[in-house]
């Protein structure tokens, strides 16, 4: 400990102060699990990124650039007359003494990156703060991006490529959770940003084996959470990927939050900042195998500000409750398809080219079922809902918004008649 600076060991001694007991049962942790450094495409050392996210109250983090799992030796060359040489001024001034290693040249400076490894050990905490390893597996199909973050794991998992999009997505999350069993280790999975140009559309997503996560919500600013005129949201997404799911006999799809941060030297809705998604998982300890287990069991919520005190499913009655602030109004949606309906896609084609761009569902699939203006709502799920989800909105608007209407929400996970937790 006597290697770290001051500024370091105030981090340390903070995150002491937050210790989260076993032994009072069950406890909400928050974390996020992909953001990005200057191992990839971000634009910060992954120390700084790692202290910004302990500073802001998370309980876990999975840095996860893009394939890469930091643990090579790499050196950046800055200019001293780029952007970038003052992000590296600050770092030098806020480590510890002889932390950082760099070179003098002329007119530019070398740095070596510190590996996944050596930056973990400053913040990892058994008691108060989990680092996870992770990966953006980063592929394509005919220039559609598709990227599947892995989490929680020990090797670089090489992007597989496939014939299709889906088959690109399977080859992948086939390659993650095959690097788990044979290692004996519990590995998360998730598809980001499907909206992402437009990349991956709901019936795809719906055919993965193995999966069971995507992001409803991501923060950067040119993923479409919110669809356009042709293409849907990730919300309508989600549930028309679980009402297929369902019928075709695979378990429901899980929706987190993250803030997909690549971005932390400028904040402003055109770049893709911290702190804009998250996910808050209810665990019995701040361990990689407690908070997947309990991610695994659906034991958590995506948000985008709004804080839960309380959600519960006893199999028939769904309940939630919130967090409130003084002054602030919320809403509480209940959303879900009937087990008797049909999909009824539309196939929507490029006018032009001809070309599928997407399918357009009944509205039937995912409709509004119930709507609550308060901090606490219930529902009765009956054997007539193939599923329901729920969505709190309240009417404050997000603190690092890409939109100045974007207001903060959280989004429940979707339950089964008679499957209670």
């Amino acid at each position: 400990m006597n290697r770290f600076s001051s500024v370091w060991l105030i981090i340390l001694l903070l995150l002491a102060g937050c210790q989260f007991g076993s032994d009072a049962g069950p406890s909400w942790f928050k974390g996020n699990l992909h953001t990005h450094t200057l191992w990839s495409d971000g634009d910060d050392f992954p120390e700084q990124v790692a202290a910004w996210y302990v500073d802001n109250g998370y309980s876990f983090l999975a840095i996860s650039d893009h394939n890469t799992i930091a643990e090579s030796e790499r050196w950046l060359t800055i200019p001293e007359d780029h952007p970038r040489f003052r992000v590296f001024e600050r770092y030098l001034a806020t480590s510890p003494e002889e932390w950082v290693e760099w070179e003098q040249g002329v007119d530019t400076i070398r740095v070596r990156l510190k590996t996944w490894e050596e930056y973990s050990e400053v913040f990892q905490d058994p008691d108060s703060f989990l680092m996870m390893r992770a990966e953006e597996v980063t592929d394509q199909f005919e220039g559609k991006p598709i990227h599947v973050n892995a989490t929680n794991i020990v090797e670089y998992i090489e992007p597989k490529g496939g014939g299709s999009v889906v088959e690109v997505m399977q080859n992948n999350v086939d390659a993650i959770l095959s690097q788990g069993e044979r290692l004996q280790r519990r590995v998360m999975l998730h598809i980001n940003h499907p909206n992402f140009i437009w990349s991956i559309r709901a019936d795809e997503l719906a055919q993965l084996d193995g999966e069971r996560f995507f992001e409803v919500f991501n923060g950067h600013p040119a993923v479409f959470n919110y669809g356009d005129s042709l293409r849907q949201g990730t919300e309508k997404m989600w549930d028309v990927v679980n009402t297929i799911r369902l019928r075709d006999g695979r378990p429901l799809m899980f929706g987190i939050g993250t803030d997909d941060a690549h971005h932390y030297q400028e904040i402003a809705p055109s770049r893709a900042n911290v702190g804009r998604g998250w996910v808050m998982v209810r665990a019995g300890a701040l361990t990689s195998d407690a908070v997947l287990a309990a991610m695994d069991d659906g034991q958590f919520y995506a948000s985008s500000g709004v804080t839960l005190q309380d959600v519960s499913f006893d199999g028939r009655r769904y309940h939630v409750s919130v967090e409130p602030k003084e002054g602030i109004s919320y809403t509480i949606e209940f959303f879900g398809t009937n087990s008797d309906h049909d999909p009824a896609p539309v196939a929507i084609k490029d006018p032009d080219s001809g070309e599928l761009i997407s399918y357009r569902y009944s509205e039937d699939v995912g409709r509004l079922l119930q709507q609550t203006s308060g901090a606490e709502a219930s529902f009765e799920v009956t054997v007539e809902h193939l599923f329901v989800r729920a969505r709190v909105t309240s009417d404050q608007v997000m603190e690092f918004p890409v939109s100045e209407l974007e207001l903060q929400r959280a989004w429940t996970q979707p339950v089964q008649p008679g499957q209670a937790w």
